[in-house]
Formats: C-alpha cells, structure tokens, sequence
C-alpha cells in the first residue's frame, strides 16, 4: 500500500492587511475533504498520498482561491494562501471539516466540551454552567467570591486539575477561582473525566478543566456590564489592535467584580435564626496586556503581563464575624513560543514559561467578639480575634516560576509521540509577628518547593479513523524544604527536607463502530503530587505539611458515544460506567491553632452517567442528563494506628450521589421581522439528592443536606447581527431553599442583567 506522509500545512490570511481569517475552509476537491483554519488562520491537510490536488479556499465575504499541489511522498508543503475581500456573498460552501469541540469529543479519552455556542450571551457565572453538566458540581459556601469546590465523579478539591489555556492554575486557585474568568471571555471549556492528556502537564486525579480563552480577531472592541442582586456588579473590556507592516498585535483586557453578598439566610446550626450577612462583601479587579508576533523566527510569539487584586471579608456561619478580612494581589510575566516543524518536519514546539508574585494578607485583630444579637463578648485571645485559637496579621509573599515545554512529532498520517515537561518552582515567605507573641513562639517558616512532571505519549490512528489509542507514562518529582512546628508537647522545630519520585501510566482508546457510534475505555493509574498551597500552607489558618505523601489511584471508564444528524440539527446520547481506588487521599484536618492536610486514607468509586441532548425542532434545543457516583471509605484503621476504622464502609460526606439535570433553549432569527436579530429563551434545571455533610453513624445524628430543585430562567436579545447583546436571567426562581457543602445556606431567588458590546 502506498504511503500516506504527505501533508499540506499553511495560513489563511487577508491579502489588504494580513490578518488571519479564523474559519476559513481548505477542502481537497480529489478527496472530498476539507479543514478548516484554526485560531491563528492555520490549517493542517496530513495522511496525504503522493500525487498532484486541487485545493480551494473559501472564507465568507471573500474571493475563493484554488492551489494546484504536487506532492511527494513524505513531502510537507507550506503555503501562505492571501484571500481578497468582495463585495457580494459567497454561494454554498462545502465544508466536511468537523468543529473544534466535536473533534475534542471524539477523542480516545472521556471528553465533555461546552463550546461557544453553549456559552454565548449567558448571564450566568462559570460555576452554574459546569454545575449543569453531566458528572460535574461546583459547590459554594456563599455568594460571590466565596470559596468554591470544583467535583468530577465525586473527586474534588486540588484532585481536579484546573487549567487555563492548557496552563495549570491549581497552585494560583487560592486567589484566582474559577468564577473570577468572565463566560464572554471564554472560547470553550473541556471537562476531562478519568484521564487528563499528558500534554497538560501537572498532576491530576480522575479529572481537570480546561478553560479556553477566545483568541479575538485582530481587531476588536468587546464591553460587557452587568448587574446582579445583592448590589453585585461585573464589568469587562477587550480591545486588540493589528498592526499588518510590522507583524505585530497589541491586545488588553481586563474585569471588575464587586458585591455586597448581603442575602438572608437560615442558621443550619440553629433553626429559626435569620441571619444577614453584612460581613461578605467581595471585590476583584484584574488587568491584561500582550503583543503577539508572527513575522519573527517563531510562528507565534507572546508576551503577556497580568495583575490582579481582590479583597474580601470572611462571613461567619457557625458564629458572627465582624472584623476577619484578607487581601491579595499577584502579578505574572508570561512567554509563550509555537512553530510548526522545529528543527526538523514534523516536530512542532509549544513554550510556556511564567514567573509571578503574589501576596497575600490576612487580618483577624478585633478586640470583641460578637453574637447574633450583637451583644459583644471576649476575644478569642488576650490580643484579640475572632477565629481560631490566636489573633493573626499576617502576610504571606510568594515567588513562582513555571515552565512548560510540549514537542508533538508526527512520525506519519497513522503515528504520532508527544513530549511534555512541567516545572514548577515556589518559595514562601510566612510573617504574623502577631501571632507568634500571642503563641509564645514561632508558627510559621520560610517553604520552598520544586516540582518536575515529565509526560510522554503514542497516538496511533487507523487509516479509516476506526481505532484511536493513546498510551501514556508519567514521571514525577517533587521536592520540599521547610519547617513545622510540634504543635502539642515541647513545640519543638521539625526540619522537612525531602525529594520524593513516582510513576504513572494511562491508556485510552476509542473504537468506531459506525460512522455515528463509538466506544470509548480508559484505565489510569494516577499520581497527584501535593499542590503548592497544601505543603506550603498560607502563612495564617493554614500551615505547611512537609511530610505529605501524594495521593495515587486507579481510574477506569468505559462508555458509548452516538452522535449523528438529524433533520432538525443534532443528535447525541452518551453513557460512561466509571470507577476509582483512591490512596493516600489527603483531606484538610484542624488543630488547635490552624489547619493543615494530612493524608487521610483510602476510598473506591463506582457510578454511572448518562447523557442526552438534541435539536428537537429547528427552534428548539434540549438536553438531560444524570449521575449517580457512590464514593466509599474504606480504611480498615484509623490513621497511624491498628484501632478499627468505625466508618468504614460508609458513604464519603459532603459529595453529592445523585444529581440530575435538564434544560430547553427556544431560538429565532428576526422574530416578528425584525431584521439582523436573534432570540434565545432558555429554562435549566437541577436536582441534587439529599446527602451527609458528615458521617452519620448513629440514628441520633442528624448531619444531611436537604434534597434541593433549582430551576433557572434567561433571556437573550441580540441586535445588529450580534453587535449589542441584550440578557438577564432569573436564578432560582422558584425561590427553593438550597444548601451547599457543609450544609452552608445558598442565596435565594435572584436576579441579573447584562449588556453587551462588540465591535469587529
């Protein structure tokens, strides 16, 4: 059989002032086939024949190009394909090319991707958008800026990797959440179940999303403000400017949050109690630069320089907080490189590099404690505070500086090997003079930690796209230097100095077994190093855990994908089997002065998700999915002893085991003739089964969250073919009592407002 090397590679581009046309097609008229341009304007026709081709391009509102292309075998072409504008639109256009989001789910490992589409014009947060998907819950403890814990089949926390642009942010999560990314910032978002693609780096545990930013055309203006209950407001702005002579775009952006968070809500501690929080107001701000070159040696090189603050005061639940406040800020130079066949054909290169300072500070010094009556009471020390055994003013400075290098071959049209390595390097410097005098003696110490996680990969494809596989290894490295402190005792110094090294493996495969239908298993064996934060602590509530051993399990998923058209649209329908043994699982555990991790134990998962979504009418979109995931402790002993675990067996608290999903979207262009605009009505709703904030082990004990319904309300109005964009949204509208981890009381009814502006 003939081989099949040769490939045709290349940029589509403005012929008046260069700019990529993102979306343009290349199709191969011999072959039936087309690929369509990606971020950059660039495309990829590979697993090509020696011969000769007719290639066209096409992009809306421009003139069509064909190349004629003689290939050798092995042969790669490069072409720089200049389109000129014209004045009347183009006739069909034949594009066989799949979407970026669809190729993403038809990838070996279990993928879930929310694409534009899903996201455009929606008021809602980050939080609500995963808390729909299957398989996914985002909990909260209260209003806007609170602490969020992300879940994927029941494992959550630092387990889950939380990536932007490929970038790991699990160690910058303490102050960048997940919610601070605005949803019209964002291109998509993947939701990895079970196997995380190596070329992510880092280190996860049954999971990770990955956030995509949108790479905005050349030139763009894009403001959003919105305005949301509890005097919550949200603003964001992005501008980007070409400049065609000297091959360069200069781009910025940036948002602002701001909310009181004073909702009503009911003690869960004690029934009857209405309590306002007036101690949750949250405030961020965040800012962003960047040049991007394309006519230097490198395809693509960036230059990006990101600062964001954010202050917010701590709301008491179990007892009243009027004092306790933190402040943080960071600041982060990053270089990013790309070129396609560096050094040699086929081998293409992507550098991320990074160094960051961040700051954070924690304030707890009021001399009065106060109860829900306001009657003031003694502090929790001599020299004040309100949480905790101490008062604390501390300031926690960290330096962070992170590498990543990804090298993807392609050995031919079938086989391909991916090198990935990620660095990480932090050193903390904890100060709380304060704390130290009302303890007696020194509490915290300067940390310093360093990691290296090496991954490399084999894809191999079929030559009629039936069989998928990627097998992957793992290498990783950690170091830490610090000091704890012996709590109970003499207090004595413990010096940490330790370099730990392990392995992984992962194997994921995708078998076709008709066009439309395909099967899907992975089996993992994982390693999550502990993160930053977990060995470092921060410098106040929590302190460093030198001595954490990192956490490894087993994952395995097997599932089916149907995905076909249908005259109205689209039709898909998924169901995954999945299961995981978890060891070393490290928890967050309280002493008498702090918190800090400590590895916990052992736990299994077995659960099942099933999915279905469907244009239903031209006009109308639907889908529903559920989940039910049984996570299990199963230590035989407590922690470092021989004495019998007493909850073995039992249900993990504060982890949903059944929760379910639905929602419809109504859609019409120019509805009563109006022209160049575009409706959406859309209904979501949740249901989430009552579960355990804590074991229960007697009759006695009442320790469970309340089964709770959600059902959200939207609209969306765009006019001037999308240019302003019009939506608001009605959260909770039944105004059902809801409750988060920890049985921590959710706002009620509430409701949002968005306009938006773009400029292309």
């Amino acid at each position: 059989m003939e081989a099949q090397t040769a490939r045709i590679t290349g940029v589509v581009i403005d012929a008046a002032n260069e700019e990529p046309l993102i979306g343009a097609s290349a199709y191969i008229e011999q072959l039936k086939r087309g690929e369509v341009a990606g971020r950059n304007g660039d495309f990829t026709l590979d697993g090509l024949r020696a011969g000769s081709y007719t290639v066209r391009f096409d992009y809306m509102g421009y003139e069509s190009r064909t190349e004629q292309i003689t290939l050798r075998e092995g042969e790669t072409r490069r072409l720089k394909v200049r389109l000129k504008g014209e004045s009347k639109s183009l006739g069909e256009v034949i594009v066989t090319a799949k979407s970026e989001a669809r190729q993403l789910r038809e990838q070996a490992m279990p993928v879930t991707v929310l694409s534009a589409d899903q996201l455009a014009g929606s008021v809602s947060d980050v939080s609500d958008i995963l808390s729909k998907t299957m398989g996914v819950t985002l909990r909260s403890q209260g209003g806007v800026g609170s602490v969020s814990r992300l879940s994927v089949r029941g494992l959550e926390g630092k387990r889950i990797g939380f990536f932007i642009d490929e970038s790991p942010m699990n160690d910058h999560s303490d102050f960048i959440d997940i919610n601070d990314i605005p949803v019209s910032m964002i291109e998509r978002i993947e939701i990895y179940k079970g196997v995380v693609p190596a070329k992510f780096g880092g280190s996860a545990m049954g999971g990770a999303i990955n956030i995509v930013l949108k790479e905005y055309p050349p030139r763009y203006l894009d403001l959003s403000y919105a305005i949301e209950s509890f005097n919550t407001h949200k603003a964001t702005a992005v501008v980007k400017r070409n400049l065609a002579n000297a091959g360069l775009e200069i781009g910025g952006g940036g948002f602002y949050t701001y909310s009181d968070n004073d909702y009503t809500m009911e003690s869960p501690y004690q029934k009857g109690l209405l309590i306002k929080r007036d101690h949750d107001r949250f405030s961020s701000a965040a800012g962003a630069i960047g040049i991007k070159a394309r006519k230097w040696y490198f395809d693509e090189l960036k230059i990006n320089f990101e600062g964001l603050i954010n202050s917010k005061q701590i709301q008491g639940v179990y007892y009243n907080i009027q004092h306790a406040h933190s402040r943080s800020k960071v600041g982060v130079m990053e270089l990013e490189l790309k070129k396609k066949n560096f050094l040699v054909e086929g081998l293409d290169l992507d550098f991320k590099g990074a160094s960051a300072f961040s700051r954070y500070h924690f304030i707890d010094t009021a001399m009065h404690r106060y109860d829900w009556d306001m009657k003031p009471y003694i502090p929790v020390h001599p020299l004040g505070g309100e949480i905790g055994a101490a008062p604390s003013n501390s300031t926690l400075d960290k330096f962070h500086v992170g590498t990543k290098l990804n090298l993807n071959y392609i050995l031919s049209a079938r086989n391909a090997i991916n090198l990935n390595l990620l660095q990480r390097y932090a050193n903390g410097h904890p100060k709380d003079t304060l704390r130290d005098r009302a303890m007696g003696y020194k509490m915290n110490y300067d940390s310093r930690m360093n990691s290296l996680v090496v991954g490399l990969s084999y894809d191999y494809k079929s030559n009629n796209d039936r069989l998928l596989n990627s097998l992957t290894g793992k290498y990783y490295f950690y170091s830490m230097k610090t000091i704890l402190r012996e709590v109970y005792g003499g207090h004595d110094e413990i010096p940490i100095h330790l370099e730990k090294h392990y392995w992984g493996i992962s194997d994921a495969l995708r078998y076709r077994f008709m066009p439309e239908w395909m099967g899907k298993f992975s089996v993992a064996y994982e390693v999550r190093t502990p993160t930053e934060n977990e060995l470092i602590g921060d410098g106040y509530l929590l302190s460093p855990s030198g001595d954490l051993r990192p956490e490894r399990g087993v994952n395995v998923n097997l599932g089916t994908l149907w995905d076909r058209r249908i005259p109205n649209g689209i039709f898909q329908l998924e169901v995954n089997l999945f299961g995981n043994y978890l060891r070393d699982m490290i928890r967050q555990t309280q002493n008498y002065t702090q918190t800090r991790y400590e590895n916990f134990g052992e736990m299994r998962t077995l659960g099942v998700e099933a999915e279905v979504k469907a244009d239903v009418l031209p006009w109308l979109y639907g889908y529903a999915n559920v989940t039910f995931q049984d996570l299990r402790d199963v230590r035989e002993y407590e922690p470092d002893s021989k004495a019998p675990n007493p909850t073995r067996h039992l249900r993990m608290p504060n982890i949903p085991y059944f929760l379910a999903n639905a929602g419809l979207e109504y859609h019409r262009e120019n509805l009563f003739g109006t022209k160049r605009t575009n409706m959406r009505l859309f209904a979501d709703a949740s249901f989430v089964e009552e579960y355990f904030y804590d074991f229960e082990q007697s009759i006695h004990q009442e320790r469970r969250i309340p089964r709770s319904m959600r059902l959200d309300l939207g609209l969306e109005y765009s006019l001037m073919d999308g240019r302003i964009i019009l939506s608001g949204k009605v959260g909770n509208a039944t105004g059902a009592k809801l409750f988060s981890e920890f049985n921590y009381p959710q706002p009620g009814r509430t409701y949002s407002l968005r306009l938006r502006y773009v400029l292309k």
